[in-house]
């Protein structure tokens, strides 16, 4: 008896802590696919013991702070790590150079230059004493982009690489109600796509664990029979017919309709035959790794859009003698006169290339917490010039 009371104490004591620990926090991840303006809450943040803290004694700066990307991370040209890491590895920090000497650029005539912003505004309410915001940040990318300078209002607490991506996580304490934390990216945009592979002098063949682009996983249902069995009626005299071939039965098959805010995946737009960009480009990657193609998904932005806020998704396709190869079939359903089989216009500013992100809890483009007995809203606006 002496034992089952000192257990039931021990029990009641630890129960206690937990609630203690957790009460008064919150955290809002990005749930939609694309927009940062519908949220979660939940009542439990992860530690951030490890993370170096930010200066923010003065959240509310206009300082910039400038960034060379050339040494932004330590992965390799296509934004694939050194050492290939898995979803759930720890995150590793890296060097930043803060050297901002900035040199005339000499565009070539398929090359544009252009400034990417994003506003994270935060509508603070009540008590809340940290907030906390993880955000992906465009990094170079062989022959379709190069980022020449970013610029940070607020500075970051670190930039690091996560796998394919790279991240920019802010700390501030005790933030303004009027915090407005800018991202400033001067992007180099390159047309890229197969004819341009082609010709590439210098292809892209880094691959890391390609097997990784090949297995089905969330939203990917490679495995599903259904899709099996249709992806391997295609034929094709070459990879590059075959590809076409799945390509064309996507568009065929498929019905663009309005953004649609919830994950779906690839087996509903099989099902439904309709679906935004995000269902066109699930859909399009299962029919090629169920044929044992490896292909990927890519997230990010396309600069003529009405929209900007939205986002966009494309897919990446690794073929053995050419690498790897951008292709939309979204757009080449609707607007083909920017993306086509063949090529893709200079208006794709990549993001990331991963569709299941664990650093953002699956969600995309953000993450955030606080701390306090308060609430936190974020606003993320973008614009281009």
């Amino acid at each position: 008896m002496k034992h089952k009371r000192l257990f039931t104490s021990l029990t009641l004591l630890i129960v206690c802590m937990l609630f203690i620990i957790t009460l008064g926090t919150g955290c809002c991840f990005d749930s939609g696919k694309n927009t940062g303006n519908n949220t979660i809450n939940q009542t439990t943040v992860s530690s951030d013991n490890d993370y170096e803290e930010a200066d923010s004694s003065n959240p509310g700066s206009e300082t910039s702070y400038n960034i060379n990307s050339t040494t932004n991370t330590n992965a390799t040209n296509d934004g694939t790590s050194t050492t290939e890491q898995s979803l759930a590895e720890e995150l590793t920090s890296t060097t930043n150079n803060t050297d901002n000497t900035n040199q005339d650029v000499i565009l070539s005539e398929n090359e544009i230059q252009i400034s990417f912003d994003i506003d994270y505004i935060f509508n603070i309410s009540g008590d809340v004493s940290n907030v906390n915001l993880i955000s992906i940040i465009p990094k170079d990318y062989k022959d379709r982009q190069r980022i020449i300078n970013s610029e940070y209002s607020v500075e970051p607490a670190r930039i690091f690489d996560d796998g394919l991506n790279t991240y920019a996580e802010f700390n501030i304490d005790n933030p303004a109600s009027g915090l407005e934390i800018n991202i400033m990216d001067e992007i180099i945009l390159s047309q890229y796509g197969l004819d341009t592979a082609f010709n590439a002098a210098n292809k892209d063949f880094d691959i890391g664990n390609l097997n990784n682009y090949m297995q089905p996983e969330q939203y990917i249902e490679s495995d599903d029979e259904d899709i099996k069995n249709t992806a391997h009626t295609f034929e094709g005299e070459d990879i590059y017919v075959l590809v076409s071939a799945i390509y064309n039965y996507v568009m065929d098959n498929m019905e663009w309709i309005e953004y649609v805010p919830e994950d779906v995946g690839a087996k509903a737009a099989f099902v439904e035959k309709q679906g935004d960009c995000t269902s066109y480009s699930d859909l399009f990657i299962a029919l090629l790794r169920a044929y044992g193609i490896p292909a990927r998904m890519v997230e990010g932005y396309t600069i003529n859009s009405s929209d900007l806020s939205v986002g966009h998704n494309w897919v990446e396709v690794y073929l053995n003698d050419t690498g790897w190869v951008p292709f939309d079939p979204t757009f080449d359903d609707n607007n083909g006169s920017t993306s086509l089989f063949n090529n893709l216009n200079n208006i794709y500013v990549y993001f990331s290339l991963k569709r299941n992100d664990s650093v953002l809890g699956g969600f995309h483009y953000y993450i955030y917490n606080w701390y306090g007995d308060g609430s936190v809203d974020i606003v993320k606006n973008i614009s281009v010039n």
